[in-house]
């Protein structure tokens, strides 16, 4: 019943109906009473939104859960109360049977799967909103894993997007600071890069091929031959998760090491290659057995426009510094919408942005003063790496911010490759080269 279109759209609408009227009284409050709303008023209001968001997100799953780990993990736009309800998303998503996913890779092989597999390990090594994976072996003895997206992903996706857009239209004149529009848009380009298996193969023989020239890191080998657009094969990682610290210890790795290696391979993917790996969550990051650092998941890797990544690096670097004017001509070149927008406040948002502010304020309160409307696509998706970034790093290293430190000394080498003209040929022949 729940994948039914009429009856995901009917649950949705009544969802809407049991928030609406709380944010209704603030408004009418806010625009006709004496006594005005206050902080917490909103935040009541946030929280019974987010408590409704996640029953229906539980009950649904399918396109809500990936709209709810989105909005989990956007503190730069979301209100509190919604990203501490929504953040268990991101490892919330029950399995499914390997029974019901096995006739979507024999289809798509066109052929039984006991004729490529030796064998197919039924329970899966980790499960999401639109796909699981498996461990398997080739007939000649290859390990490899099994990606496998849900039957009805294209089907319910689709609809639930248009859902997310249509609330957001309806709940964005009730509220203060939220860019509910600019969200739902960024959920939908998220999962649309998502859902294309095919262009998640690509860009991971992509990054493999521009990471190549790294003695750090690992990329899986993809099997395209059995790989199609609902299913990818490839090459097994064996490692640990980064997260996993008693086992890394145990194993002979040094934590602060992991930490400033992560920081390295990211720094040099987003401000030195300018394609790079947009989904660091703890899941996609392995310390593999030589110290290597193993990526995995590649349905967010991003391509940032030319010049893109050396104008990011100076706004941070600018307003870290205390140069607004440079920082804000870079905000300006970036395309950032700003009004009013002041040298210490898109100083705020730095701090927050690199972890390194003692500021109590979130950073929907510190956008809230900027005045920033709208937050350029590009920079969105780099926004997010670093925030995972910072949680990362923290839980690596609390209060040492390892990963944040190498992140900044790849900004400053970016900005001064950027002035003296050094550096071009060798950030852009490795994006040339892999097309």
């Amino acid at each position: 019943m729940k994948h039914f279109r009429p009856y995901r759209a009917a649950r949705v609408a009544a969802a809407v109906a049991r928030i609406l009227p709380h944010y209704w009284m603030l408004v009418a409050r806010d625009r006709f009473a004496t006594a005005k709303p206050d902080g917490d008023d909103w935040d009541r209001a946030h929280r019974v939104a987010a408590d409704e968001i996640s029953r229906l997100a539980e009950d649904l799953e399918g396109g809500l859960i990936k709209a709810a780990q989105i909005g989990g993990a956007r503190a730069d736009v979301v209100p509190k109360p919604f990203v501490d309800e929504l953040s268990k998303f991101h490892d919330a998503v029950p399995p499914r049977s390997f029974d019901d996913l096995l006739p979507i890779v024999e289809a798509d092989l066109g052929r039984p799967a006991s004729e490529v597999f030796e064998s197919i390990d039924p329970l899966p090594l980790g499960s999401a909103s639109l796909a699981q994976v498996h461990r398997a072996r080739l007939r000649d003895g290859a390990e490899v894993v099994v990606k496998i997206q849900y039957p009805e992903a294209r089907k319910i996706f689709p609809l639930d997007l248009a859902m997310v857009r249509r609330v957001a239209a309806v709940v964005q004149p009730m509220q203060r600071t939220l860019d509910l529009t600019s969200l739902a848009n960024e959920v939908t380009h998220f999962v649309e890069m998502e859902l294309d298996f095919e262009r998640e193969a690509q860009s991971s023989q992509r990054l493999g091929e521009i990471l190549r020239v790294r003695d750090d890191v690992r990329v899986p080998e993809i099997y395209t031959d059995l790989s199609s657009d609902r299913v990818i094969v490839m090459e097994y990682l064996d490692g640990i998760k980064v997260t996993n610290a008693d086992a890394l210890r145990d194993a002979g790795h040094v934590l602060s090491t992991v930490g400033r290696q992560v920081g390295r391979l990211y720094g040099a993917m987003i401000f030195e290659y300018g394609f790079f790996h947009g989904d660091p969550h703890p899941g996609n990051i392995l310390v593999m057995p030589d110290g290597k650092i193993g990526l995995l998941d590649f349905g967010l890797c991003k391509q940032l426009p030319p010049g893109f990544a050396p104008l990011v690096a100076e706004m941070i670097v600018s307003a870290l510094i205390g140069d607004s004017d440079a920082a804000l001509r870079a905000a300006a070149a970036l395309s950032f919408d700003i009004e009013e927008l002041s040298g210490d406040n898109l100083r705020s948002l730095m701090l927050r942005l690199i972890g390194d502010s003692d500021a109590g304020d979130n950073l929907a309160d510190v956008l809230g003063g900027t005045r920033i409307r709208r937050i350029p696509d590009d920079f969105g998706l780099v926004l997010r790496t670093m925030l995972l970034l910072n949680g990362l790093s923290h839980r690596l290293a609390p209060g040492r911010r390892l990963i944040q430190g190498e992140l900044l000394q790849s900004l400053a080498a970016a900005v001064r490759a950027a002035k003296t003209g050094a550096g071009g040929a060798s950030a852009e022949a490795p994006l040339a080269a892999s097309g």
